[in-house]
C-alpha cells in the first residue's frame, strides 16, 4: 500500500511542482547526499538549560536547505556511544532519549512557529507555538524524520513540506522568504540543552532573537482528502446498541500558503484514544484535549491568550453529548473553516452543523476571527456562536485581545463579553492582563489579573474553571548557575496571590515558595512550600452560600531520577493541612522500565489519605470525608515492527469517602447536621489496547480493544474499606460499562 501511496504522491506532485523535486533527498538520516555540502550551515551553539549561555561548537552542528518540495533540516550529534541513550517513543510521547527540537516560523514575524522534535530511536513529537509562546501538541503535521548512528556520533534528517503548514511568506527585495529557525539538542545524561540562539521558549524574546535563513520558497497549491471509516462492535450493549458503524472525511485545499479551506463531512472524532479515569468531585470541570485534524489545524489562527485556562473555543465541545442525553458523540453533518494569514493581517472563521437527531438536539457553531500585527504588537478581535435548539438557546461571545513584546517586555490582554439568550437575556464581561519583565536569562518577573464577572459564561464553546472572580498573581524566579562536581543549578521561584468574587468577597489563596536543584548526573529535586491563607470558599457546590475556610500549609518533596539507563524512577512525598481541620498526606511513585530500545513500559502510582476532604453533597450542605484516594496506571508502548505500534493503557482507581462530619451551610455559617451518613465508594477502570499500523501522514489502521467501566455506589460509613481494592476492580472487569472492539481507517489522498 506504500508503495501505491507514493506513486500516487508523486502524480499530484507533478500537477503543482516543477521536475526538479523527483531530485528530493532520501531521507535516511545519513546525510551523505552531494546537496547537503552546498546546505546552509550552523556550527555556533549556546547552553541554554542551565542558561550559561557557554558557547559550544562540540555538541552539534546542522545544516539547512530547502527545494520545491519543503525544507530539509539536518543535525550531526556529537555523542559517542555509551554516552548517549536510543529509545522509541510513541507519537506525542514522553521523550526519554537523546532528542533534537526543530522550531520553525516560516512566516519570520513570530505570528505562529512549528515544534518538530525526533528521538535518537524514531520518537517524534509536534506542536503549533503560538505567538504568546504557548505550546498545542494536539496538532499533528505531515513531515518525515529518521536517524543514523556511528560510534562517534548519530545524526536526524527532518523534512517538512511547505504544504504541511499554513504561511504567510516575507519576501525580500530578491524574492527570498526569512525563516525563523531554532534547533536544539537535548542531552539526556545531564539534562542540559544546547541551541543556536540564547533564548528558549520561557524567554520573552524567543521569537526576536530567533536565527533567520533566506530561502526560496515556490508558490504552490494543494488538495487533500482524508476520508475514514470506523466499525465498532460492543460485547456489552451501549445506549442499546451492539454495533456502530461510522463514515466521513476532511477536505483540505490551499491555494497558497497562506489560505487554507477545510471542509469536513462527519469529520473523525479521533477518539480511538480513551480519556483517563476522571474522578472530580469538585465545581471544576476537567479540561480535555482534542486530536481531530479538523481542528487542530490552523489552531494558532483561534488562539486567545487568557489566564487560568479560560477558552472562547473549547473544540471538545463540538460533537460531544447531545443536549438531549441520548448520545455521547453527536454526529457532525457538516463543517467548513477558511483561514487567510497576510503580511499584517490574519482572518479566518468556522460553522460545524451537528446532527439534529430527533428532537432538535444537536447544535450548531460559529467562530470568526481578525488580528492584525507589526514586528513587535498584535491585536484583534475572536467572535463565537452557539445555537442549542434543544434548549431554545443562544450563545455570544466576543474577545478582543492584544499582545507587545520587546527584549525585555512581555504583555498580553484581552477583554471579553459573553451573552446568554435563553428565557432572559444574561450579559457578562471579563478582562485578563498578563505583564512579563525579563531582567536576565534567569531572572524574570510576571504579574497577572483575571476578573470574570457572575454573569459571564463561555460554556457553551469555550470552558472557564469559574466565573465571579477576581485572580491576582506575582510571581519572580531566579536561576543561579553552579558549576560543581554534582550541581549545576537551583532556581528559585517565588509566588503571590490574591483572590476574590466580584463582590468584594475574599477568598483562599495561595503563596508560594518553589526551590529547583538540578544536579550534575541528570536527576532533579523540587522542593516547594504553599501557604494557603484564611479565605472565603463559595465555589464548592452550585449556587451553595460561601463559607470560612482557615489557613493551611501544604509542603512537598520531588525526587526525579536522570533519564538514562534502562530504568528511571521518580518520587514525592506531600504533607498538607486540608478542610476545616483536617491534614492529609500524599505518595507518588513513577517508575518507567526500557528492556528495549523498542519497548517502553511505565508504572505509575498515586495515594492520598486524608480526614479534612471537602465536597458538596447538594445546595448548602456539605460534607468532611475521611478519603483514601489511590490510581494505578500501566502503561506500555512498543514498535513491533516498522510503522507496526502497540500501546496498552491500564488504569484503575479507587476512593473510599466515610462520611465525618456533615454541615448545612446557613448565613454562612457551617452548622453540623447530626445522624446524616454520606459515606460512598467510587471505583473506576480504564483499560485500552491498541494496534497502530502507520501508512503515512493522517493514514493510518487501528485495531482497538477497550474494556472497563465505573461504580458509584452510597454505603454507611462503617462499611467503606470492607471490600478489597482488587475485588472491586475485578468487579469492574467482569461487569464492564463498556467492552468494544474498535477497527478504524483513515488514508490520507
Amino acid at each position: 500500500m506504500s508503495v501505491l501511496k507514493h506513486s500516487f504522491a508523486v502524480v499530484i506532485a507533478g500537477l503543482y511542482l516543477p521536475a526538479s523535486h523527483a531530485n528530493s533527498l532520501i531521507i535516511d538520516g545519513k546525510l551523505d547526499e552531494h546537496v547537503w555540502q552546498t546546505a546552509h550551515n550552523i556550527e555556533s551553539f549556546f547552553q541554554v538549560v542551565p542558561a550559561t549561555h557557554a558557547m559550544s561548537n562540540d555538541k552539534l552542528s546542522a545544516k539547512i536547505f530547502a527545494d520545491t518540495a519543503g525544507i530539509y533540516i539536518g543535525i550531526t550529534n556529537y555523542q559517542i556511544e555509551g554516552r548517549r541513550k536510543k529509545q522509541f517513543n510513541l507519537q506525542d510521547g514522553f521523550m526519554q532519549a537523546e532528542f533534537n527540537r526543530i522550531y520553525l516560523d516560516f512566516s519570520g514575524d513570530g505570528s505562529s512557529a512549528y515544534l518538530f522534535a525526533t528521538t535518537l530511536g524514531g520518537g517524534k513529537q509536534d506542536a503549533v507555538v503560538t505567538a504568546q509562546r504557548s505550546t498545542d501538541h494536539d496538532w499533528d503535521g505531515d513531515w518525515q524524520s529518521a536517524y543514523y548512528e556511528s560510534q562517534t556520533y548519530w545524526s536526524n534528517e527532518v523534512f517538512i513540506p511547505w504544504h504541511s503548514v499554513s504561511f504567510s511568506p516575507k519576501l525580500n527585495a530578491a524574492g527570498l522568504a526569512s525563516i525563523g529557525v531554532g534547533i536544539q539538542l537535548y542531552e539526556l545524561h545531564s539534562n542540559h540543552i544546547f541551541a543556536n540562539q540564547k533564548q528558549t521558549i520561557a524567554n520573552s524574546d524567543f521569537f526576536l532573537n530567533m536565527p533567520k535563513v533566506d530561502i526560496a520558497i515556490p508558490a504552490q497549491s494543494q488538495l487533500s482528502f482524508v476520508p475514514y471509516v470506523t466499525h465498532q462492535h460492543h460485547f456489552t450493549e451501549r445506549q442499546n446498541k451492539r454495533r456502530e458503524s461510522d463514515v466521513g472525511f476532511d477536505l483540505f485545499y490551499k491555494p497558497a500558503h497562506n489560505q487554507t479551506l477545510s471542509i469536513a463531512v462527519n469529520p473523525d472524532f479521533a477518539q480511538v484514544d480513551s480519556d483517563d479515569v476522571d474522578v472530580n468531585y469538585s465545581a471544576v470541570e476537567t479540561l480535555r484535549t482534542d486530536k481531530r485534524p479538523f481542528f487542530t489545524q490552523d489552531i494558532s489562527v483561534f488562539n486567545i491568550d487568557v489566564l487560568q485556562d479560560t477558552k472562547l473555543i473549547h473544540t471538545r465541545r463540538i460533537g460531544a453529548g447531545s443536549d438531549d442525553g441520548s448520545e455521547l458523540i453527536t454526529p457532525i453533518d457538516g463543517a467548513v473553516r477558511f483561514v487567510h494569514q497576510g503580511t499584517h493581517n490574519q482572518w479566518g472563521g468556522f460553522a460545524v452543523h451537528e446532527n439534529s437527531l430527533k428532537n432538535e438536539a444537536g447544535k450548531q457553531f460559529y467562530a470568526g476571527r481578525y488580528s492584525y500585527r507589526s514586528a513587535n504588537w498584535r491585536t484583534g478581535l475572536l467572535a463565537a456562536h452557539v445555537d442549542r435548539p434543544w434548549f431554545n438557546r443562544q450563545a455570544h461571545s466576543l474577545a478582543w485581545d492584544s499582545q507587545f513584546q520587546n527584549e525585555k517586555w512581555s504583555m498580553q490582554s484581552a477583554f471579553l463579553v459573553s451573552q446568554i439568550d435563553e428565557v432572559q437575556r444574561k450579559t457578562g464581561n471579563g478582562a485578563s492582563f498578563n505583564l512579563g519583565y525579563q531582567f536576565s536569562a534567569n531572572t524574570r518577573a510576571s504579574g497577572k489579573y483575571l476578573r470574570l464577572n457572575k454573569q459571564f459564561n463561555s460554556r457553551d464553546m469555550g470552558y472557564m474553571k469559574r466565573n465571579d472572580w477576581q485572580y491576582m498573581s506575582l510571581n519572580l524566579s531566579h536561576a543561579t548557575n553552579i558549576n560543581n562536581d554534582w550541581l549545576t543549578r537551583i532556581r528559585h521561584t517565588f509566588e503571590l496571590s490574591y483572590e476574590a468574587n466580584t463582590q468584594g468577597l475574599k477568598l483562599s489563596s495561595k503563596q508560594g515558595y518553589q526551590s529547583e536543584l538540578m544536579m550534575n548526573n541528570g536527576a532533579q529535586w523540587t522542593v516547594r512550600i504553599d501557604y494557603r491563607d484564611t479565605g472565603w470558599q463559595d465555589n464548592i457546590g452550585a449556587q451553595s452560600e460561601p463559607f470560612m475556610l482557615p489557613s493551611a500549609l501544604e509542603t512537598r518533596v520531588l525526587y526525579q531520577s536522570a533519564y538514562n539507563g534502562s530504568f528511571s524512577w521518580a518520587a514525592s512525598i506531600e504533607f498538607d493541612q486540608e478542610g476545616l481541620s483536617g491534614h492529609a498526606q500524599q505518595y507518588a511513585l513513577d517508575m518507567t522500565w526500557m528492556p528495549h530500545e523498542n519497548w517502553n513500559i511505565k508504572f505509575n502510582n498515586f495515594y492520598r489519605i486524608g480526614d479534612g476532604w471537602l465536597v458538596a453533597n447538594k445546595q448548602n450542605q456539605i460534607t468532611e470525608y475521611d478519603r483514601r484516594y489511590f490510581v494505578n496506571s500501566i502503561e506500555i508502548s512498543a514498535l513491533l515492527a516498522d510503522n507496526l505500534e502497540l500501546s496498552a493503557n491500564v488504569q484503575w482507581s479507587v476512593l473510599e469517602a466515610a462520611s465525618k462530619d456533615v454541615f448545612q451551610i446557613t448565613e454562612q455559617n457551617l452548622v453540623r447536621l447530626n445522624e446524616l451518613d454520606t459515606s460512598f465508594v467510587d471505583k473506576g477502570l480504564m483499560s485500552q489496547f491498541k494496534l497502530r499500523y502507520r501508512l503515512g501522514a493522517y493514514s493510518d489502521i487501528y485495531l482497538v480493544y477497550r474494556r472497563g467501566g465505573r461504580d458509584i455506589a452510597s454505603l454507611q460509613r462503617m462499611q467503606v474499606g470492607d471490600q478489597p481494592w482488587l475485588e472491586g476492580i475485578e468487579e469492574n472487569w467482569t461487569q464492564p460499562d463498556e467492552d468494544s472492539v474498535i477497527f478504524k481507517v483513515r488514508y490520507l489522498f
